[in-house]
Order: structure tokens, then sequence, then C-alpha cells
């Protein structure tokens, strides 16, 4: 079984533009009451879910794309997740699927990775974990009590696909008005408890589930994104260990150069929506499904149709002219100044803006070398912070996150 990450669709850049992501929403169920959820209003109204055959047409009129990213809902709430993906892998030949979760149902998400990791041997699978802060902020945020168990599923994750490439492990915060102001402390925890690839932190978007969870402006959100540059450093060097010289300064220079750009259009574009400095390739290259059947270019617009109107053919979806239409309207992002912070489509984007791309890609990285400082994490430092946010010891010692009193002197 192939276990070295290669063939990665974010390898690559393109000027021709084509369908290259889908984004399907696989269910309309939850477990969690997210405060800053997005797609509180979709889900509340309950209605009927795509069937798997009516998601078997879509894939097999799609033709070839590269990256199917999975939403909700919470996926591992959709019992035929692991067929869906196996079947987008054998009909369209994906290379990268991007599987979110709150982390709650661990042991299937361990079971369905081993499945996927022996049925889709070269797809590169992104295991993204929610997990926004120490606790009971965690919790509290949430909507439910979670933050022991998606500790637990990262851990699990590690201890069955440490080290296997082909299983990218990330953790996702969302940073709000009950996070943000231990949301540093939080990044450089991760880091040195958790062995993932890397941990990705954002403003929430969109009209959240709660009233004033968004506290954020460019300003506040800059000094944020600056304070934890040196982590995406460190973050690179873990994702090149074990590479040859060339191959570790080329796999540097793209993550600490994607990160910083995306974060730098993400910031500017808080407050007001302000030009990426590249064409948004949305409905161009993009496809998102909503779990009731309605699709749209982007995530932060409207429905313009459903694809069950289109015998759920997404050939004839991506020509309609509801899509042209949609596409005409967005105009590249300048037309309909709908510049947004969603970084999916801001990554989507960069693949089909190469030429634009190179100059952010150099200039991002010489940001984030200025901004690099030492940075301590060590056992004692790691030991303070979980005593300062109050996380309870014994259960992360039952986890195997630490090591107990009883057993911390033993050799």
């Amino acid at each position: 079984m192939t276990t070295k990450r290669s063939g990665s669709s974010f390898n690559s850049m393109s000027s021709k533009r084509k369908l290259e992501s889908v984004f399907l929403f696989t269910t309309g169920k939850c477990n969690a009451k997210c405060a800053m959820c997005f797609y509180a209003g979709d889900m509340e109204q309950k209605a009927p879910e795509l069937s798997f055959d009516e998601i078997k047409k879509l894939s097999e009129s799609a033709g070839d794309f590269n990256r199917l990213w999975l939403s909700g809902g919470e996926p591992t709430l959709r019992e035929e997740l692991p067929e869906i993906i196996e079947m987008f892998h054998r009909n369209n030949h994906i290379k990268d699927v991007n599987f979110p979760s709150n982390g709650i149902k661990g042991e299937l998400i361990i079971e369905w990775l081993k499945r996927l990791r022996k049925n889709c041997p070269d797809l590169n699978i992104a295991i993204s974990i929610s997990l926004d802060g120490f606790g009971a902020t965690h919790d509290t945020q949430r909507g439910v009590p979670s933050f022991y168990r998606a500790v637990e599923t990262l851990k699990l994750i590690n201890d069955n696909f440490k080290d296997d490439g082909k299983v990218i492990k990330n953790i996702a915060t969302v940073i709000t008005k009950y996070n943000v102001e231990e949301v540093r402390d939080f990044v450089a925890w991760t880091y040195g408890r958790l062995n993932v690839t890397t941990h990705t932190i954002e403003a929430a978007r969109g009209v959240t589930r709660e009233n004033g969870v968004k506290v954020l402006n460019e300003k506040s959100l800059r000094l944020i994104q600056d304070d934890v540059a040196p982590y995406y450093l460190l973050y690179a060097k873990r994702i090149g260990e074990g590479m040859s010289g060339i191959a570790r300064s080329l796999t540097k220079f793209f993550y600490v150069g994607l990160m910083r750009a995306m974060y730098d259009i993400r910031a500017q574009n808080l407050d007001k929506p302000t030009p990426w400095g590249m064409d948004c390739t949305a409905g161009e290259t993009t496809l998102v499904l909503d779990y009731d059947g309605r699709f749209r270019a982007c995530e932060l617009r409207d429905p313009i149709g459903n694809v069950k109107d289109y015998n759920c053919n997404i050939q004839d979806i991506m020509n309609s002219d509801a899509m042209k239409k949609e596409i005409e309207a967005i105009g590249h992002g300048y037309k309909a100044n709908c510049w947004c912070t969603h970084g999916c489509w801001i990554m989507s984007s960069i693949t089909f803006n190469p030429l634009k791309m190179i100059g952010k890609l150099f200039k991002s990285n010489s940001e984030t070398k200025k901004l690099n400082v030492p940075v301590h994490v060590d056992e004692q430092t790691l030991r303070n912070l979980e005593a300062k946010y109050h996380l309870d010891t014994d259960k992360l010692a039952e986890i195997g996150l630490i090591q107990g009193e009883k057993t911390a002197g033993v050799a």
C-alpha cells in the first residue's frame, strides 16, 4: 500500500479552467449545536436528503475532477459515506478528499479511514477535526460536551496513521467571542500535544446560529495570524521530515506561502469585500451540492437550482443557463463584489491563477520569515497551559496524550 503522499491536486496549477472541486453536503443532520454554524438555517429545514442513487447519478455524470470536499451537517452521520467516497474515487478519479468532522464518533472514523486506505490506496485523505479551544471553551462553542472525544479521536488517528502520508491530519478552529482570548495558547498546545499536519484558524463566516459571536476585525485577525506564524514554519518542518533537501525546501515554500497568502486574503476581506488579486473561479471550477439537491457556485451565494431538475447530471448542471448566468453575475468576483474569507474557494482559485500566485507565494514566505520568533512548546509549557485552562489531566492520561502521575516515573 502506498503511504507516501503523492499526486495531490494541490501540487499543480493550471490556467485551463474546468470543474476541479465538488463540495458535497452529505447530510443535513448534526450531533452538535455550534454557535458559529453558517448552515444551521439550511439544516433546520429538515428537507429530504439526496439518496445514494441520486448521488451515484451525479458521480457517473461528472467526469474526472480532482477534489471532493465533504461537508454537512456532520459527515459521519451519513451511513453510506465510505461507499460515496469510493464511488467518486472509482468514477471520477479524485486525488484528494477533504473529510471534516467534529470528532465525536472516533471509532467510526478510524474504521472508515482504514477501509478507504485499503480500497482507495492512492487517494489523499485530509481528515480535519474541529477543535475550538481548551475544554469548556470548545464545549460551549460546539454546544455539546465533546472536547475530550475530539482529542481522543485525534490521538486514535495518529496511533493508526502516524507514518501514513496519505492521511493528512488537520485541526480546524473557528475564532469567536468564546475563544478569541485563548487562541494563541491553543495553537501552541495543539502543536505540542497533537501530532497533526497543520492547524487552520479562521473567523466565523456567514449568518451564524448564535448572534454576536463574530468579534474580529481585520486588525485583530492580522495580529493573531502574525503571532501564530512561527508555528506554520514548524508545521512545514514537520511535514518535510524524511524528504530530500530539494523536496523539503519546495514543500516548505508552497506550504508556508499558501497558508500565509490565504490568511492575508481572509484578513483583508473580513471588514469589507476586497479583491483577492486574482480571479475567483466559483462556478467555473467549483460546484456546491446541498444535502437536499440544491446547487450553487459557492457556499456563500444563493442556490440557483436543484439537481433533480437536471436528472442529477453534473455536466448538464455545469453547462446550464442557470450556471452560466451565475458565473456572469459573479464576474470572477469583480462584478458581484462578493469577495469573501472562504479558504476553500481561495485555495481552489489559486490553482487557476498560477502567474499571479507565484508573486504572492514569494511575498508570503518573506513575511512569515520576518515574523519568525522562537516558540517554547516543551513539556513544562504544555503542563502550564493545561493547568491554566483547567484541563482534566486524568482524562488526558487516559486518552494517552500525557503521562499520568502513576506512570510518569516508570521507565
